[in-house]
């Protein structure tokens, strides 16, 4: 088939390799918005240039094509006209010649010279038919001959095709610009947004304050005295830029419509990780690990456990031990699990980092407000309250949705009992972790063989942060916290727990990654209920498959207890 022009602006290398924003797109961008009265999206910015340009194309092909009679081989050419050919990109050329043709397949008709006014690719002379009625692609109506013929997109698929590779220049254009502002996906004129002074924002910031929750530009709006002679939409597009621009303010919404609360009024981790949440060893899928440890996991609920592309079981509450980096940092882990709690564009929605749930004691009906970072894996803005409880590492917590999916339920168990006791205590000695026995007082239910008692919590935080923890690979870290337990062990034994627990002292570790080491290590034996036991003369020695994981044929113990070793693949 001989093709017709295709039209640059249906070409998607146009749009991707060679379209610029020029004036005449700015212009046309300035005019709706000012038609609109409002702002706008950048999708129906860029829809509106690629319809522009493409009606004003097809335009300008239809008046070159009228400069001259367009060639259709059916037609009966004379010497002398001039024809405009749609197959050689519009090229105008004169017919200088006319003799017979024939063809045993469709009789005589007439052939033509024509030579070419401006550069064509080949021949500046060439012939073609003429009284050729007779099936052919160029014996179509004009109308389409000139419009692109059939391939031709219509326009909602033409936008579709193309904005993807038009519209993130726009945006740069628009960025670029003085006369435009941005906020939140929306484009507006600089020009006819309301003044907001110092002053609006200063009284924005006590609306927000005395209401000790986030609060809708809506409502703020409704508190400031704005220029009356502008649209709501203006004012509150100014209002959004303006907080959007003063680093006092942080939108916290889950939905399209903005929502502010105060920077100073949220705990640190909502904008920076704390060093002791930092990552150091979590579960990557795979992982061999005894099935029945499969419910420690569970019991702990260390988000780094998670396994990346799971989908994991739901369940009706979250049992969580918190292990130390959490207490410190006031945080509790947010693991997939809970996620799946919250409605889907909580987690996902393009605002940002993180949004506010409300935490409530069952018993007591406190509420407290708590930060989610989805991407981050935890809750923020717990350390006030665990304070007041008197948690401790390894506290029992479970956290229950209720009817509103933004509020959960946060309980814990007094201990019922606020006597001292003896405990394992955690302190720094030359540079390293020791355990010993102190006396403690415990508040809260927890799980015994996690529980650590941290007199002083600061150089247990530098301690992490040095450059040698840091470096440490995770079996040494392992053998260090198994040889502090074991020593205050009569049988010499270590629960994973309190193994899990006292890494967690030293570098952030999942309890997969630690559960995986025992099982591959031969110098590790289960012996039962979750303990574990060393033999220094095997250190080194990895067993290979998970029958030798199992079976443990090294193993000089009588009182070993096998387990079934499978691979971890997610909650």
């Amino acid at each position: 088939m001989v093709p017709v022009r295709e039209l640059q602006t249906q070409s998607e290398s146009f749009w991707r390799d060679e379209y610029e924003v020029d004036e005449q797109d700015l212009d046309l961008v300035t005019g709706l918005i000012l038609e609109a009265g409002k702002p706008q999206p950048l999708d129906t910015l860029i829809s509106a240039i690629i319809l522009h340009r493409h009606r004003a194309e097809r335009e300008a092909v239809a008046e070159q094509a009228r400069r001259g009679k367009l060639y259709r081989p059916a037609d009966d050419a004379q010497v002398g006209d001039e024809l405009v050919f749609a197959a050689l990109d519009f090229a105008v050329g004169r017919v200088i010649d006319q003799r017979s043709g024939s063809n045993p397949m469709y009789g005589t008709f007439e052939v033509i010279r024509v030579q070419f006014e401006e550069e064509v690719p080949g021949p500046q002379e060439r012939e073609f038919a003429s009284a050729f009625d007779y099936p052919h692609p160029l014996n179509r109506p004009i109308e389409e001959l000139v419009a692109g013929g059939e391939s031709e997109m219509n326009e909602a698929e033409l936008v579709g095709a193309m904005k993807t590779h038009a519209a993130p220049k726009l945006h740069d254009a628009l960025d670029a610009s003085d006369e435009f502002v941005y906020f939140d996906g929306m484009w507006f004129l600089l020009e006819l947004l309301p003044e907001i002074h110092m002053g609006h924002l200063n009284l924005a910031e006590a609306v927000i304050y005395e209401a000790s929750h986030p609060v809708s530009a809506e409502d703020i709006r409704q508190e400031l005295e704005l220029d009356t002679t502008t649209s709501t939409q203006a004012q509150l597009f100014a209002l959004n830029h303006a907080l959007g621009e003063d680093q006092r303010f942080d939108n916290v919404s889950m939905t399209e419509e903005p929502a502010w609360y105060l920077r100073a009024l949220q705990p640190e981790a909502v904008f920076a990780r704390p060093a002791v949440l930092k990552p150091a060893f979590r579960a990557q899928g795979g992982e061999y690990v005894g099935i029945t440890t499969l419910d420690l996991i569970d019991e702990i609920g260390d988000e780094l456990d998670d396994v990346p592309s799971v989908v994991v079981r739901e369940v009706n509450e979250l049992h969580i031990e918190l292990p130390f980096p959490h207490l410190h940092a006031g945080t509790l882990p947010a693991t997939q699990q809970f996620l799946n709690m919250l409605p889907p564009t909580s987690t996902g929605f393009n605002h940002g980092t993180h949004f506010a749930i409300t935490l409530v004691e069952p018993e007591s009906g406190r509420e407290m407000e708590a930060w989610v970072l989805p991407a981050a894996g935890y809750i923020a803005g717990l350390g006030d309250w665990y304070t007041s409880v008197g948690m401790c590492i390894g506290g029992k917590l479970i956290l229950k949705p209720t009817d509103d999916p933004f509020r959960f339920t946060l309980s814990y168990q007094a201990s019922g009992s606020r006597r001292s006791e003896w405990l394992r205590a955690a302190t720094v000695e030359n540079g390293g972790l020791v355990l010993q026995m102190g006396r403690a007082s415990i508040e809260v239910e927890c799980d015994r063989e996690m529980l650590i008692d941290v007199p002083e919590a600061e150089p247990i935080v530098a301690l992490m942060a040095t450059r040698e923890q840091e470096s440490a690979p995770l079996h040494r870290l392992m053998r260090k916290a198994f040889a502090e337990l074991a020593k205050l062990s009569s049988s010499g034994t270590v629960h994973v727990k309190g193994l899990y627990s006292v890494v967690n002292l030293m570098r952030r570790s999942g309890s997969v990654p630690i559960l995986a080491e025992l099982a591959r290590n031969a110098c590790f034996d289960p012996v039962g209920e979750g303990y574990w036991a060393y033999d220094p003369a095997l250190e080194g020695t990895l067993y290979q498959t998970p029958d030798e994981m199992r079976e443990r044929p090294l193993s000089g113990r009588d009182d070993l207890v096998r387990d079934q070793v499978i691979q971890f693949q997610g909650r």
